[in-house]
């Protein structure tokens, strides 16, 4: 009997540890405000966009997700504003998609149903800290990607933009 208790024992060590229930699912977070600074994010049409600076993004709802990404050195803890807020506060809760652009001039088209369905987050944060361009920043799209089996399929890869820069109007 002890020798039976001492493998099981034995291979509970070895098991992987299962995944925390719901781990990946944003949670509302509190953290100091970040200044002003220099806009960097740019919402709408051309003529009509609302231009938000790190202070103007982290004044909306912060939440918080831990996740895996495509990209494992990528993996990790995430803070900002869900994207269905920051469309919204631009005047673009409604739109069918929008193209997500950016700074090097990739662009992604996001159909709505996907900030309807997950919360998307405009990450202005890893691990508490604000992300540097040589740390794919200061603003990417992260996608709880832990939250639904889904969200591993490939067709979600490239639209987890970083470098983020404007977010527009497109059709889906």
């Amino acid at each position: 009997m002890t020798f039976r208790l001492v493998v099981v024992a034995f291979l509970m060590l070895l098991a992987p540890p299962a995944p925390a229930q719901n781990a990946a699912v944003p949670v509302p977070v509190e953290l100091p405000r970040l200044q002003a600074g220099e806009p960097v994010l740019k919402v709408g049409a051309t003529g009509a966009r609302t231009v938000f600076s790190p202070a103007d993004l982290e004044a909306l709802p912060l939440h918080r997700v831990t996740t895996s990404t495509f990209w494992p050195a990528d993996d990790g803890t995430y803070e900002g504003p869900l994207l269905a807020d920051v469309l919204k506060r631009a005047g673009l809760g409604d739109a069918a998609a929008v193209k997500a652009t950016a700074r090097d001039g990739f662009s992604q088209v996001i159909p709505g149903r996907d900030w309807t369905r997950w919360p998307i987050l405009v990450a202005t944060r890893r691990d508490g800290k604000p992300m540097a361009v040589r740390d794919k920043g200061p603003l990417r799209i992260i996608y709880p990607r832990d939250m639904d089996k889904e969200l591993h399929d490939t067709i979600y890869r490239l639209r987890w933009v970083w470098l983020l820069e404007s977010l527009e109007p497109a059709s889906p």
